[in-house]
């Protein structure tokens, strides 16, 4: 499909409103800000944005193969969530190449996936994951109040409605439970530095980009509480799409420099990435 062509317009996600500011164009889609919520989106988006995730998108990004690194920072992670292991469930939406889900189904969770990209579907099933829902986030069906973790890694970006997405991911989380996600931050320095050409603004794929305030309105929306907003990372590339082509970067900034930043930057909210935590209220009823 033609990235320019079947267009739609859309409403604000978060606060269903009409009313915007332009902030800039990138290769013919117009990224707005909200003026009632803050929210950053591509409007108008692809209409067929949902049929190209099954063929693209999440499903094909990833390392084809991870690092030791990796392993170890997967592994560690599973370490921390390992708190909230009761039912012995744990959900990825938009699993992608399934790396995470596999390490966690060899540390013993019952492992579950959601996922719509056809190439992902492959993978997952060849790392041993049975239980995928073929789904998408914001209606897919899973055992309701039935999970300890739901995680949503470089996911809730590429989504229509991520209101829709969290609202289902609620539903299906146990009381008490805990959702883990990551997105970039457009309030990041990196974001700032690069502007338009920053690699991870694409109109095609990356639709609904939030900052610390909108990510934690989605949540406190919803109900979630103990909500912890840490980023981390100062990432320089740029890049253009359509077609695809890297681009010098905007600043020239010698390593050791950026290296200080990239330390500097964990203790601030203008890392790149954004890693949320947030908990599903238990009310006592079970």
């Amino acid at each position: 499909m033609n990235p320019r062509t079947g267009l739609v317009n859309v409403l604000c996600d978060l606060c269903n409103e009409d009313k915007y500011d332009v902030l800039f164009v990138k290769e013919g889609f117009r990224h707005v800000r909200c003026r009632s919520c803050g929210l950053v989106f591509v409007n108008p988006r692809l209409a067929g944005h949902l049929e190209i995730q099954t063929v693209s998108g999440t499903g094909e990004m990833g390392e084809k193969q991870l690092s030791r690194a990796q392993v170890r920072r997967i592994r560690k992670e599973l370490a921390s969530v390992e708190q909230y292991r009761q039912l012995n469930r744990v959900l990825e939406v938009g699993a992608g190449r399934g790396w995470f889900l596999a390490e966690a189904f060899a540390a013993g969770w019952e492992s579950w996936a959601v996922e719509i990209n056809a190439s992902a579907l492959q993978q997952l099933r060849n790392r041993g994951i049975t239980r995928i829902v073929n789904e998408s986030a914001e209606t897919f069906e899973a055992p309701t109040a039935a999970f300890d973790v739901i995680r949503m890694w470089d996911v809730i970006e590429h989504l229509q409605s991520p209101t829709s997405a969290v609202a289902n991911v609620l539903r299906c989380l146990r009381p008490g439970g805990l959702l883990r996600i990551s997105t970039t931050n457009f309030a990041s320095l990196s974001r700032w530095v690069n502007g338009p050409e920053w690699v991870y603004l694409n109109g095609a794929d990356h639709i609904v980009l939030f900052d610390p305030p909108t990510i934690t309105r989605l949540l406190t929306g919803h109900g979630f509480s103990n909500i912890r907003i840490r980023t981390r990372s100062f990432n320089m590339r740029r890049k253009l799409y359509h077609p695809e082509k890297d681009l010098p970067p905007a600043w020239p900034i010698p390593g050791l420099l950026r290296k200080l930043i990239d330390e500097t930057i964990r203790l601030t909210k203008y890392g790149h990435q954004m890693i949320v935590e947030a908990v599903k209220p238990d009310t006592g009823a079970g």
